[in-house]
């Protein structure tokens, strides 16, 4: 393996930890990374002067940087899944998101927020959190090769009742979750699939006072994900 940059790393870790905690003081993020402070303010410095982070008067958030890099990730993919969020959003007025597969974690790439309701639920992009938790994570696990579930379920609180779950989620086609990565929140996945791989996945939030509409979407969701992942495929 190549040697790594220790400054690099460092560098990224604390702009990983800003949009992580954000908004964070350089103490705080000293005390979560175990860095010295010397190290944090250089490295906030550098983030800073290329607009990877701003200061705040809460402390620093990420930068703007952040999305014209974000823009370049995924192009095809986000080409194919944006028509068809903003079309879910519009006729349903929830708000739909794409999420794909990053090591053991799911990363929210994009999403549309649907203006029908008073109270919605919205995450911002970049949202990441490990596959085995979350319906957008599952819907993606369960879909993958046993290596990578076998690491999941290595790493899960109860892998008995984790392996229960994606099994259920292979069955039905899609996976549920409420009240895990947010409280009052509610939210349905089902796998985005190209070439018969899974690429992403694509999901659904809404808050609990309409969680009783949220198996109505089911239908329509994996007619969407299909729709992407064959634009996706052509691209």
């Amino acid at each position: 393996m190549p040697e790594i940059s220790k400054t690099a790393d460092q560098v990224l870790a604390v702009l990983e930890a800003v949009a992580e905690l954000g908004p964070v003081t350089p103490t705080e993020l000293a005390r979560r990374l175990r860095m010295h402070r010397t190290v944090v303010h250089r490295s906030l410095a550098t983030l800073h002067r290329r607009g990877f982070v701003r200061r705040g008067a809460e402390g620093y958030v990420p930068g703007v940087a952040n999305l014209r890099i974000g823009q370049r990730v995924e192009p095809h993919l986000l080409a194919a899944a944006r028509p068809v969020l903003e079309r879910l959003a519009h006729d349903h007025g929830e708000t739909f998101l794409l999420s794909v597969p990053d090591g053991g974690d799911a990363v929210q790439v994009d999403q549309a927020v649907g203006s029908r309701h008073f109270v919605s639920v919205q995450i911002a992009r970049g949202f990441r959190h490990p596959l085995a938790r979350g319906a957008s994570g599952r819907a993606i696990l369960a879909s993958l090769g046993e290596d990578e579930v076998e690491r999941a379920l290595a790493r899960a609180e109860d892998a008995g009742a984790l392996r229960r779950q994606l099994v259920e989620i292979r069955r039905l086609g899609y996976a549920v979750s409420h009240d895990e990565l947010s409280a009052s929140v509610h939210g349905l996945s089902v796998p985005v699939k190209a070439r018969g791989t899974v690429v992403a996945s694509l999901g659904v939030v809404l808050p609990s006072v309409r969680a009783a509409q949220l198996l109505d979407l089911v239908s329509v969701m994996k007619r969407a994900a299909a729709a992407i992942g064959q634009g996706f495929a052509r691209a």
